[in-house]
């Protein structure tokens, strides 16, 4: 075999390198190790979701100096925080609070509410907090508000417009409240991004549970921290229905594993919820539990 001159080598090396980057890979990698969902128990808000942070490396893991962070929780009904609708405003306050203290720049909170939008912000209590943290909520309703954007891997969802602060941002975080719904079974995570498209009826008319798992490969968060404080157990997504007080906060870096233990929160089979299923099929993360690194803690 004939010596490889290093100029040959490196060049050839270089191409092999580039063509590996932009090769075709799954969402989620089956070989890696097993996604980790940390459920701090508690009652003091603040204190649980210290802990949680914590558990996953502090906030320098997912918040850098002057980061533009955008957080997604749910304050889509004109409903209040006992009634457990919409993500409880303190989590969403001291959430905001403590990214800004890790150094963000900014803390946005983009959201296409169901009910009108000034008064699901004012009765849900989290315009209020917003505004004591230092953070900016507000309603998705101009046009510049959103991008158009293509899902070349969804299969019903092809096509969407969606918030560009979800879109163009440092730092995602997800917050949604876990609760029942009439037609998907359960919203926590995935579900949660239709507070973040325009056009959310497309999703109820053309295979929701599909639509849902295909918004999901183009949204990425960078964590999701679920509010289990109280959960609507029926009548779900408005209410009000009745609840149960599970007291947890929940986190982690896997949309599918974070939505799968919250099922269980609710005694339900994660791949009963066909949404669950198909995202774990398509790639998108992990949703067997027994492949879930499931960590309990107290405060």
């Amino acid at each position: 075999m004939r010596p490889i001159p290093r100029r040959e080598f490196l060049k050839s090396s270089v191409a092999i390198a580039a063509a590996a980057s932009f090769a075709p890979r799954p969402l989620f990698a089956q070989a890696s190790p097993a996604p980790r969902v940390v459920a701090v128990h508690g009652t003091d808000i603040a204190l649980m979701l210290k802990t949680g942070i914590e558990a996953l490396d502090g906030w320098g893991a997912f918040v850098k100096p002057k980061a533009r962070v955008t957080l997604k929780p749910n304050a889509g009904w004109a409903s209040t925080p006992e009634q457990g609708a919409n993500t409880h405003p303190a989590l969403v306050e001291e959430c905001a609070r403590a990214c800004l203290a890790a150094g963000a720049a900014s803390v946005v909170l983009p959201e296409k509410s169901c009910s009108p939008s000034a008064k699901s912000f004012e009765m849900s209590g989290i315009a209020a907090a917003a505004k004591r943290a230092g953070a900016r909520l507000y309603a998705l309703e101009d046009d510049r508000d959103f991008q158009s954007v293509e899902l070349p891997q969804g299969k019903k969802l092809r096509q969407a417009d969606v918030a560009r602060d979800v879109l163009d941002t440092d730092c995602l975080i997800n917050m949604p409240v876990a609760k029942t719904h009439g037609g998907a079974r359960l919203t926590v995570g995935m579900k949660n991004w239709m507070g973040s498209v325009r056009d959310r009826g497309f999703w109820h008319r053309n295979n929701l549970h599909q639509c849902i798992a295909d918004c999901n490969t183009l949204i990425r968060p960078h964590l999701t921290i679920v509010d289990a404080i109280r959960i609507m157990v029926a009548k779900g997504p408005r209410g009000p229905g009745p609840l149960e007080y599970p007291n947890q906060i929940v986190f982690g870096t896997d949309p599918v594993a974070v939505d799968a233990y919250a099922a269980t929160l609710f005694q339900m089979d994660p791949f009963s919820i066909p949404y669950i299923q198909i995202a774990h099929d398509m790639g998108i993360g992990c949703g067997d539990l027994s492949k879930i690194d499931i960590q309990h803690l107290k405060t």
